[in-house]
């Protein structure tokens, strides 16, 4: 792991699976990023002729014995995998012997090369995000903090994609409406906060701009995962994953 995962933890070892695993999604999505070709306008999904060294370096890296993703690699190969329908929050509705929420993992996770090119393609500077949805994906955001200029600043989990939301409101409904926003704070969790929305049911966490300098937008919301837990044990629901392809972290059974 690098010095700032190694460091957390250590300071935070409940979550050291946690960051050892990001580092290695870091290093899978660095190992293959050669083998993907821009995003053409049809282009939704990896070309078949680069599944075969994907899919090995993905078995590799999630250390999966060999022919246990076969399916979704055949899915893919069928073309039946659209990955601009992920940001939206589908999964194929086709079955598939996966777990939904390991499916969405599953997906989140080798679609993350594709929507990196993507970003490079179509957008790599700042925008607004209208709609409260990434301009480049469509994703909706999941962890925003306050910039030097005093705008509300947002990350896209799927592609990376930089941006602004409104400062005030929710930035997943776009409800300005007070009474319907809550904040959650923690004890023992300094930088980090809970907005909450009673009207889309949904939350995001804002986190002290100090600590995205440290740590980046990412690691931040790992470190920070124990706040997810909370939040969906109240009913509350992550709109786009964390930087591991997690949505539903409730310990709720």
């Amino acid at each position: 792991m690098n010095a700032v995962l190694e460091r957390l933890a250590r300071e935070k070892p409940h979550l050291a699976d946690v960051f050892r695993f990001y580092d290695r999604t870091v290093q899978f999505v660095a190992s293959v990023r050669e083998l993907v070709p821009a995003p053409g306008p049809s282009r939704t999904a990896y070309p078949a002729e680069v599944l075969d060294s994907l899919f090995e370096r993905f078995l590799a890296f999630l250390e999966q014995p060999e022919g246990s993703l076969d399916p979704l690699k055949r899915a893919m190969e069928l073309g039946e995998i659209d990955f601009t329908r992920l940001p939206l929050g589908e999964v194929p509705a086709f079955s598939l012997p996966y777990a939904e929420d390991d499916l969405s993992m599953l997906l989140f996770l080798v679609s993350r090369p594709y929507f990196l090119a993507l970003r490079e393609l179509r957008s790599p500077e700042e925008r607004t995000w209208e709609e409260g949805r990434c301009p480049v994906c469509r994703a909706r955001p999941a962890v925003t903090w306050i910039g030097d200029n005093g705008q509300r600043r947002v990350a896209c989990s799927y592609c990376g994609a930089p941006g602004q939301v409104n400062r005030s409101g929710c930035p997943i409904c776009q409800t300005v409406e007070g009474a319907k926003q809550k904040i959650l704070v923690f004890e023992r969790e300094e930088g980090f906060k809970i907005n909450t929305c009673e009207l889309c049911r949904s939350y995001v966490k804002t986190i002290d701009a100090g600590l995205i300098q440290r740590l980046t937008p990412q690691v931040a919301d790992l470190a920070s995962l124990p706040l997810d837990i909370v939040a969906q044990e109240k009913g509350y629901v992550r709109r786009s994953p964390n930087p591991v392809g997690m949505i539903k972290i409730s310990t709720r059974g």
